[in-house]
């Protein structure tokens, strides 16, 4: 079979002296993926009532809206 380019370009890199991609592979940066939960039910409720508040908090309608009286 042929070697990729991925396989080439490596053995190129360790012949020039660079270091091997292969040792910075599979590091997780001290996080453990098996500690990762799902949110529960109240989390995602809770989520969902606050969506987009901050967006909406500084608008109200006191500026441009019009009101008309019968005279």
């Amino acid at each position: 079979m042929s070697k990729s380019q991925a396989q080439k370009l490596r053995q190129r890199h360790l012949r020039e002296g660079k270091p091997d991609p292969a040792t910075y592979r599979l590091n997780w940066n001290g996080v453990n993926p098996v500690s990762k939960k799902t949110p529960s039910l109240k989390e995602l409720q809770a989520k969902q009532q606050n969506k987009h508040k901050s967006r909406n908090s500084n608008h109200w309608h006191g500026d441009d809206s019009f009101f008309h009286a019968a005279i």
